[in-house]
């Protein structure tokens, strides 16, 4: 937020290692897979400093003092007080930063506000305002815990950098994943595809995709499955060729992705014969 604003921010970082400084306070490094929460006083300058030459992605989220207050009367102020993994603010300092863990809830919701779902912008806008108002949820979850962390709360991966090598048989396992994505990618035989160790291919999924090799190939297949719903393909046929062989299963991780079950989505976007994008790897 910049100076003049009351503003509460809910940030998760998915990927990167970006700075985040106060005035008059410590500085919070989070690492990926973290979720950063700040709020300023009125008068407070703050400063969010990004590597260079590396990959960031942040689910950023700011709430008014007053939309905050027409949301919830739960006393986020006070509760950020409590100890948290990391906290960067100072006795000094009129405004607060603290780190801790992303749930999987937390970083799911985070992966699903950058797809763009809906074809029409006000659909777009009321689905997204949804889904923030889904993570104020979760966040309130965290705050009202005794000690301000949760007991599912994700540690951040921490990764030691890959050398050039490795980093271009990474980019190599997001193309494959990208290219074949209706096969069978455990993490040890994508590994071996493209010659990684698997605990670093593993910890190279999370930096750059906030997330793991299983779960960033269902999303690809959700994906690409929203794209020939809306071409009009059938659910039985989308379900086989992305790679699910159980209709439930499919129809279960569908919902869970975009809201709505995989007939519905196709009756609603047959039509207008948009749907969104396929993930790329950043």
């Amino acid at each position: 937020p910049s100076p003049g604003t009351q503003v509460f921010g809910i940030q998760v970082l998915l990927a990167g290692m970006p700075r985040f400084e106060l005035d008059r306070g410590a500085v919070c490094m989070p690492r990926a897979g973290s979720l950063v929460l700040s709020q300023y006083s009125d008068s407070l300058g703050s400063q969010v400093s990004l590597p260079a030459r590396h990959d960031v992605h942040i689910v950023d989220v700011r709430l008014s003092a007053d939309a905050l207050r027409r949301l919830t009367t739960f006393p986020i102020a006070e509760r950020m007080v409590a100890r948290f993994a990391f906290d960067a603010s100072s006795e000094e300092s009129p405004g607060r930063v603290v780190s801790c863990g992303a749930s999987h809830a937390v970083l799911q919701l985070a992966q699903s506000l950058s797809s763009t779902p809906l074809a029409d912008p006000h659909a777009l806008a009321l689905w997204r305002r949804a889904r923030a108002h889904e993570l104020l949820a979760h966040v309130i979850d965290v705050l009202a815990t005794p000690d301000a962390v949760t007991p599912h709360a994700v540690t951040p991966v921490a990764s030691t950098p890959l050398t050039a090598l490795e980093n271009e048989r990474l980019l190599r396992a997001f193309a494959l994943l990208e290219e074949r994505f209706a096969e069978a990618w455990p993490a040890a035989r994508l590994a071996k595809a493209v010659g990684l160790p698997e605990k670093k291919l593993q910890s190279g999924f999370r930096v750059r995709a906030g997330t793991s090799v299983h779960a960033h190939l269902r999303t690809l297949r959700l994906h690409h499955a929203a794209q020939r719903l809306a071409s009009g393909a059938s659910v039985t046929d989308v379900a086989c060729d992305v790679g699910y062989d159980n209709l439930s299963h499919f129809g279960k991780a569908f919902r869970a992705q975009f809201g709505v079950l995989p007939s519905d989505y196709r009756n609603l976007r047959g039509a207008s014969n948009h749907a969104p994008p396929a993930t790329q790897a950043r």
